[in-house]
């Protein structure tokens, strides 16, 4: 049998070029705005032609930048091999455990590397800030930067908090490690320097996270941080 090749993606992108169009546009504008010098009897309206395309070039260059996966995919990636691992380690508690070399995902006594110490890992920790500080944080880190979810609210409490978490963009059909969880139990312990133990559970079409701070008791007697950076009484 004669060997046969095969291949996606390559024929219309050999004929139109790349999938993103910001190059052409760039191109038109820029050549409409150098027209615009040349002939001066349209150069209103060849500056307006220009500019705007040029605007549509930059617009699509920030929001076709890079190609993004489907949530379906992503899902799909994310359930199986959590499962697998579910399977491998049992359903027991998760609790995510600092570390020398960061947080550390706990289960019936196996430790794991979490998803959500590598998700956080570009996000600086604040520390000698409040738990509704950190929480805040983390929760626009999974709706703004990490865009793990559509909408998110928490509720602090003193030792732990709940968070409700809209239009989870990862699927909930497996919520071991999942990253909405992954990320509030990474950052809370990482923050905190407290193991925390985390449960995803599903209510209705919301993923609900619970945290519960181990040690929450130690915690509030903590001395807050000296505000002049030394150890000497301020008024010295």
């Amino acid at each position: 049998m004669a060997e046969t090749d095969l291949a996606a993606g390559g024929r219309l992108r050999d004929r139109v070029g790349s999938r993103n169009p910001a190059p052409i546009f760039a191109v038109l504008g820029v050549g409409l705005l150098a027209a615009a010098f040349a002939v001066p009897a349209y150069e209103t309206v060849l500056v307006a032609w220009g500019g705007t395309a040029v605007f549509v070039a930059l617009l699509l260059r920030f929001v076709m930048g890079e190609p993004t996966l489907s949530t379906a995919v992503t899902t799909d990636v994310y359930e199986t091999m959590a499962g697998n691992v579910r399977r491998r380690v049992g359903a027991g508690r998760s609790r995510y455990v600092p570390a020398d070399e960061g947080v550390t995902l706990v289960v019936a006594g196996d430790e794991l590397d979490p998803v959500g110490r590598r998700l956080l890992a570009t996000v600086e920790a604040a520390p000698g800030e409040s738990l509704a500080d950190h929480l805040a944080v983390l929760v626009d880190v999974l709706v703004s930067d990490l865009e793990l979810a559509g909408a998110a609210r928490a509720t602090a409490a003193e030792d732990g908090a709940t968070v409700t978490v809209t239009d989870s963009r990862v699927g909930t059909g497996e919520l071991f490690d999942h990253p909405v969880a992954s990320v509030l139990g990474v950052g809370l312990a990482r923050r905190l320097d407290v193991p925390v133990s985390v449960e995803a559970t599903v209510e209705g079409d919301d993923l609900v996270v619970t945290c519960r701070l181990e040690g929450a008791e130690e915690l509030r007697d903590r001395p807050e941080p000296d505000q002049h950076g030394e150890d000497e009484p301020a008024d010295q």
